[in-house]
């Protein structure tokens, strides 16, 4: 890992931060049920071509460690198979990630999401709109990628990602979604805002269906909330619970 480090100009301790918060940001999205068995994130260490994803198929995503993270370059080289005492599986879709790494600089990370209520809305075809607080976020819209195949070719991770455009999230329509920050506690976030805005307009379906805010409601609601830095505190909430495992990072 000490050229990885070299080659992204940073500390030893600085590349296993990075790692550390990748594993814990698996572990948040993981205890929360929205990864599932194939979903994955990443986080692109800042300034550099160099892409960390976690495990894919199989691994447990609630106990990823730090050194169980795969390196990738923004051009879609593996720079580092973790192997060690968990043969672990390289993320099949991983070109997602730096397909859209490549051409959102702006975003620190993703996530390949398998949640319920969001990837519902893309099966029956119905766009996610703001309809609960934390939704404000995706007034802008959320694009459907209308392809459930999984992103295993160059030209369908760049598809996917002209789909996303510059927006905060896309469909994956009978999938599940794509969901990104420009940092990691942002992403993470938004992975939790679409879900619970998502299951909110599921719910409300047998009363007529949710009614979306106004845009002037919206716009005040996302002014605000850059304000308050609600991100941190949701990170800090549930990596609180990480912790609180005890499983070793």
């Amino acid at each position: 890992m000490s050229e990885i480090a070299e080659r992204a100009g940073i500390s030893k301790d600085e590349d296993w931060a990075h790692r550390r918060q990748l594993a814990v940001m698996c572990r948040m999205i993981g205890m929360q049920g929205f990864i599932g068995i194939f979903g994955h994130i990443s986080i692109r260490i800042p300034k550099t071509d160099i892409v960390l994803i976690t495990p894919g198929a199989g691994a447990e995503k609630t106990v990823v460690r730090a050194d169980q993270i795969f390196v990738y370059d923004i051009d879609g080289k593996l720079l580092f198979h973790p192997g060690g005492d968990r043969p672990l599986t390289i993320p099949a879709e991983w070109r997602i990630h730096t397909q859209i790494h490549k051409d959102r600089p702006e975003i620190l990370s993703i996530a390949h999401l398998h949640s319920t209520w969001s990837t519902l809305l893309g099966v029956v075809n119905r766009p996610i709109q703001p309809v609960f607080n934390q939704g404000f976020i995706f007034g802008a819209g959320v694009p459907t990628w209308d392809n459930p195949q999984l992103v295993l070719s160059d030209a369908q991770a760049q598809d996917l990602s002209k789909t996303l455009g510059d927006k905060l999230a896309v469909q994956m329509r009978g999938h599940g979604s794509v969901v990104v920050g420009e940092t990691p506690e942002s992403c993470f976030m938004n992975c939790n805002a679409i879900e619970e805005n998502a299951r909110y307009q599921v719910m409300a379906e047998p009363f007529g269906g949710g009614v979306p805010f106004a845009p002037e409601i919206v716009d005040r609601a996302i002014k605000l909330r850059s304000t308050l830095d609600v991100a941190k505190v949701v990170w800090r909430f549930w990596e609180t619970k990480v912790e609180m495992q005890g499983i070793p990072l």
